[in-house]
């Protein structure tokens, strides 16, 4: 049984007695549901119907109050309305109950009702001084290999039938987690050990459940269908542990608009994607990032049975051409590799390969249906690959139409399989039947080739990249007091700035641009921080455009009320624009950012987000987790940037917003210049938004 990292959670799962406050025989109420559901799926211990409007319920006895009901109760499921729900946590305080289930919904909200319920609802809870899981769920769940457990739950799902299995589902939506936490699985041959419905998380939350169920030698892999939460590295963390122990832990966050909709000055305010810092820092404590649901059900599947690829290296056996272009599409759109075989043929194998050109992946051709030990040949010489970590056959039709076909295969997979670690996944179509004889051998079957590519990329050890999925743009505002100019450079040590001299006269101006070549000429102004939409940058400029320019922005700066705004000259400097970011988090805390586009940040929207501070390890792996990487890297025959000294900027701004305190609620580096290898990267702006008091 469970061995809890917080026995106090103990009560939920392994509670000696339960009452259900709120019992009815009507079948559509939550109270009647439970009450019958706790015992016709195997709860072995006492159960107390507290109801007072009868005497017996399901053949047991009831109680009229929490009070009356005998030892031991170390659970109560409330089912009753949410204007008598902090009385009945109040009684059971009172009565020394160690945990409550909490269905009842109208907690909190816009209307005054339910904020009053909730401070009350707070209130019974803290003095109570019981764990609560709610309100607002349909339940919780835990059932063993024996079909025993506590179904304490009103949800219909397990009238259908309940297939005990190694999954623990953790949800913040009922609806979610039981429809693809347990329907949905055990359509797909898995069963689940928990389904845990945290609800509105008044007290229990995701990662104390999460901490909890991965405590449990029964559960081999974790699903979370999660919205947010409190304390983000508090959940990495869980998260972290519980994949040190051997246990996949697969993510699928809904809700992917920011948690913080705020107008802000900053492009990296008004771009802090929450999603993308939540998925980016459960992905570096180790979990599987479902981007769909049915990429979160796969991932499960494929964890559950032992199935994930050690790497994202994988071979392709097919009987057609098309679907081995198809799978190469995917793969690489999935950033999946198809490495060309190592290893040629053994003498038994070469002859029923000739059809086929001896790559990856490798079309066999319609010769399977003539050379009875094609497929068999094709898997072992592909399985037995060293740089292949997964392999896929496509089967078609086939299996559907031909018995002989399945016979065949399985005969094939009996002699094949013992001697080969490498996991092997099937595609096409084939009987309910013979997919249960597949699973049983080892062999996890897709109906659709992309769904299958996809499924294994979720698995397969993390790539490089993380794509960030688009965050809502908020328009920045001039609201907010900020920091730019030599204080912003000065405050930002450990990073190179461009060198910024304050001009008064064009004969200064003038006489800096003949020095370095090329310049830009700009308003310094706390009032307008982002200077090309109001006209306040000029560039590049040569000595003889200078004069121009000055009365260009000299008129601008007037327009704009910033005449007593000081004009700058900049060197132009050359190489790749990067944007460099830090915000808080309202989850995650402190956090920074890398981008591609320096101007065009917000259009080009290439970022990835960390929690900080970040080491150069990570530095450096965030940026080549951008799509323009290959910028930096010499595409297209172009020189090396110096992307060493761009992480060792990312380093040094995420050290001081870690040690700033929350000081600050955004910084901008934008653009960060990375010149070729070796010179360095320099912040050409910065930009600093203090924390409003």
């Amino acid at each position: 049984m469970a061995q809890s990292h917080d026995k106090a959670l103990d009560a939920f799962f392994l509670p000696r007695g339960i009452a259900v406050i709120g019992a009815s025989d009507s079948h559509d109420r939550p109270g009647a549901r439970v009450l019958h559901n706790l015992p016709h799926f195997g709860y072995a211990g006492r159960i107390y119907p507290v109801t007072p409007s009868s005497t017996t319920l399901e053949g047991l006895q009831c109680y009229p109050s929490i009070r009356d009901v005998p030892d031991p109760v170390d659970l109560a499921v409330i089912c009753v309305s949410a204007q008598r729900t902090a009385g009945a946590i109040r009684e059971c305080g009172e009565r020394g109950v160690a945990a409550a289930v909490v269905l009842a919904n109208g907690f909190g909200g816009d209307g005054a009702e339910g904020q009053q319920l909730l401070r009350e609802l707070v209130v019974a809870h803290r003095a109570s001084g019981m764990r609560v899981i709610g309100p607002n769920t349909v339940g919780i769940r835990m059932v063993t290999d024996e079909q025993q457990g506590v179904f304490a739950t009103f949800a219909h799902d397990i009238e259908a039938g309940v297939t005990p299995g190694p999954v623990a589902i953790v949800a913040q939506s009922g609806g979610l987690g039981v429809y693809f936490g347990s329907s949905y699985l055990r359509r797909h041959g898995i069963g689940t050990r928990y389904v845990i419905d945290t609800g509105n998380e008044l007290d229990v939350d995701s990662t104390d459940a999460l901490e909890y169920v991965a405590h449990d030698p029964g559960v081999k892999c974790v699903g979370l269908i999660l919205e947010g939460c409190r304390d983000g590295r508090r959940l990495a963390e869980a998260v972290r542990r519980t994949c040190v122990m051997g246990k996949p832990v697969v993510l699928l966050k809904v809700g992917r608009s920011p948690i913080a909709a705020r107008q802000m000055a900053s492009h990296t305010g008004s771009l802090a994607g929450s999603a993308d810092l939540f998925e980016r820092s459960l992905a570096d404590a180790g979990a599987s990032i479902a981007r769909d649901e049915m990429q979160f059900v796969d991932a499960l599947v494929i964890h559950a049975h032992g199935k994930a690829p050690k790497s994202r290296r994988i071979g392709v056996v097919s009987m057609s051409g098309g679907f081995a272009i198809l799978a190469l599409d995917a793969a690489v759109d999935a950033g999946l590799e198809l490495p060309q075989p190592v290893i040629p043929p053994t003498p038994e194998q070469e002859p029923h390969l000739r059809s086929g050109t001896l790559a990856n992946p490798f079309d066999y051709q319609s010769i399977g249906g003539t050379v009875p030990q094609t497929i068999r040949r094709s898997l072992e010489w592909m399985l037995g690959q060293p740089n292949m970590d997964a392999v896929v056959i496509w089967q078609a039709f086939g299996l559907l139409a031909l018995e002989e076909r399945r016979t065949r295969l399985e005969a094939d997979l009996l002699n094949v399989l013992p001697h080969y670690q490498t996991p092997l996944f099937g595609c096409g179509l084939t009987t309910p039947e013979f997919e249960a004889r597949l699973r049983e051998l080892g062999v996890l079957w897709f109906e659709e080739p992309t769904r299958l590519i996809k499924a294994l990329s979720v698995t397969a050890p993390r790539a490089e990249k993380i794509d960030a999925q688009p965050s809502r743009i908020q328009s920045a505002s001039q609201q907010h007091r900020v920091i730019v100019g030599d204080t912003a450079r000065r405050l930002l040590t450990g990073i190179e700035h461009v060198r910024s001299v304050v001009v008064n006269s064009v004969a200064e101006a003038q006489s800096l641009a003949r020095e370095y070549g090329r310049v830009v000429m700009k308003v310094e102004s706390e009032r307008f921080p982002h200077k090309t939409e109001f006209g306040l940058i000029a560039g590049p400029l040569v000595a003889d455009e200078i004069e121009q320019a000055w009365n260009a922005l000299a008129a601008a700066r007037d327009k704009a009320g910033a005449a007593d705004d000081p004009l700058v000259v900049q060197p132009c400097e050359n190489g790749i624009e990067l944007a460099l970011g830090a915000y808080t988090d309202p989850v995650f805390g402190p956090s920074v950012m890398v981008g591609t586009g320096g101007i065009f940040l917000e259009i080009v929207r290439d970022t990835v987000f960390a929690t900080a501070p970040v080491s150069f390890e990570q530095a450096r792996s965030m940026i080549l987790g951008l799509r323009g990487a290959p910028l930096l890297q010499g595409a297209r025959g172009k020189v090396c940037c110096d992307i060493d000294a761009a992480a060792r900027a990312l380093v040094a701004l995420s050290r001081f917003m870690a040690e700033s305190h929350g000081a600050y609620e955004s910084i901008d580096i934008n653009p960060l210049i990375v010149r070729v290898d070796g010179k360095g990267a320099v912040a050409v702006d910065a930009l600093l938004v203090p924390r409003a008091s």
